[in-house]
């Protein structure tokens, strides 16, 4: 995977890994599909009136096979955008398989879905609607801008919902999630139970960052790109210690989005210092 790859292309592998690693954890437990079982079909009692016209085509779609073959389908399309993904016609073709399964996969399965799939889906439907223009930089600049545009209303959404919460208000939401068995680690709480200062600190400082997350367009580049670099610092925190491993890959395909954003804004700002800047032709 080059560094130097377009912005859409290392969004596209980013996320696609993300998709990966969700359908073969998805294969790894095809048991669980069975009639009755914590995966099986919900299709019949989400979609009543369409099980109730199609029948044999519910009990179809709800069946184990049917889920088996929609994450084998999910699997192969993201490795082949991971692989090919700077290949348009892959990555566009790809990109619509994956907005077509994923959005299947919930039809299915309604239950257990997070923010992280949401974003994916996102990112799925931003790059398989652009794939298709015509002109390649003009595909760029939209999908990047509108993927930028998609996280910072994530963030700023987020960093709301804590805003109004008496508890993240408190500082103590981060030493009480950080405590939990499913989302929490024993280390960490440990160390913020000895210092509840720190816990504080980050519960405040989460609220802040996410809030003021549309600061990284107006501040200087340095600035920004370490803002921006704080939030990856920050996934890949949440990651290790609370388990969200997914959000780490469904953020992270959308941050070559904002790097692009800065950078195209800093190239517009600097074209008008130079055009300031010269001279004035001289009159007849």
């Amino acid at each position: 995977m080059s560094l130097s790859a377009p912005p859409e292309v290392t969004a596209r592998r980013v996320a696609s890994l993300g998709t990966l690693i969700s359908a073969v954890e998805m294969l790894s437990q095809t048991h669980k599909f069975a009639e009755g079982e914590l995966l099986s079909g919900q299709l019949e009692s989400m979609r009543p009136k369409f099980a109730k016209r199609f029948p044999r085509l519910t009990r179809a779609l709800s069946s184990k096979k049917a889920a088996v073959a929609l994450y084998g389908v999910q699997a192969g399309a993201s490795a082949a955008t991971l692989i090919w993904g700077h290949k348009r016609g892959v990555r566009t073709a790809g990109s619509a398989v994956l907005a077509v399964t994923g959005a299947a996969g919930r039809l299915h399965t309604p239950f257990g879905g997070d923010g992280a799939d949401q974003l994916q889906q996102v990112v799925n439907v931003v790059l398989a609607s652009t794939g298709t223009f015509k002109d390649g930089e003009k595909a760029r600049d939209l999908a990047m801008r509108a993927l930028a545009l998609e996280t910072t209303i994530s963030y700023v959404a987020s960093g709301v919902v804590k805003l109004v919460s008496p508890v993240w208000l408190s500082g103590e939401a981060f030493s009480g999630v950080i405590r939990t068995h499913n989302y929490g680690d024993q280390r960490i709480f440990k160390l913020v139970h000895k210092h509840p200062t720190l816990g504080k600190l980050i519960t405040w400082g989460t609220v802040a960052a996410e809030i003021g997350f549309p600061l990284v367009f107006v501040l200087p580049k340095p600035a920004a790109k370490a803002w921006l670099g704080s939030m990856t610092l920050f996934h890949l925190g949440i990651g290790q210690f609370m388990g969200l491993n997914r959000f780490v890959l469904a953020f992270g395909a959308t941050h070559p989005a904002l790097l692009y954003v800065l950078s195209q804004d800093g190239k517009r700002v600097a074209l008008a210092e130079k055009t300031s800047a010269a001279p004035a032709p001289a009159s007849a």
